[in-house]
């Protein structure tokens, strides 16, 4: 897993005993769940996603983003960690943002703009099946 430093800064222990305090511990636990090769549930189909699903792709399928869904605490809409794959395995997580100030398009834009700054023209991983972007999956 690769953060940007935004993400890096939200995603640090101590954890402030607030309500958004308790979204980034998630984060957190989530990214480290990641990390340490536990099962990820999945939708490939942006369109058709179980609620608690752990990783979805984003539209346009075309531009290999993916969201990382961190649907915990119960009571809050979560957050959402925006990016894409560079390696099977290795995701690297650009944007993040809580679930009600979302707006996909513009995020997906800001995301796109985002990984051309780090990687130039170098392209997120492209696969064919689940298997090549991640090894320890539950296909939701």
């Amino acid at each position: 897993m690769f953060v940007t430093p935004a993400i890096d800064a939200i995603a640090k222990h101590p954890f402030p005993e607030t309500s958004d305090g308790i979204r980034h511990a998630e984060l957190a636990a989530f990214l480290d769940a990641f990390c340490e090769m536990n099962e990820i549930t999945v939708s490939e189909n942006p369109d058709r996603k179980p609620r608690d699903v752990m990783l979805a792709r984003v539209h346009p399928v075309k531009y290999e983003f993916w969201s990382l869904r961190i649907t915990d605490p119960e009571n809050t809409p979560g957050i959402r960690v925006l990016g894409a794959f560079c390696a099977k395995d290795e995701f690297v997580a650009l944007l993040w943002n809580y679930r009600e100030q979302m707006d996909f398009d513009g995020e997906v834009d800001e995301l796109r703009a985002t990984w051309n700054d780090y990687f130039g023209d170098l392209s997120p991983l492209s696969g064919s099946t689940l298997d090549e972007y991640i090894s320890n999956h539950y296909r939701q």
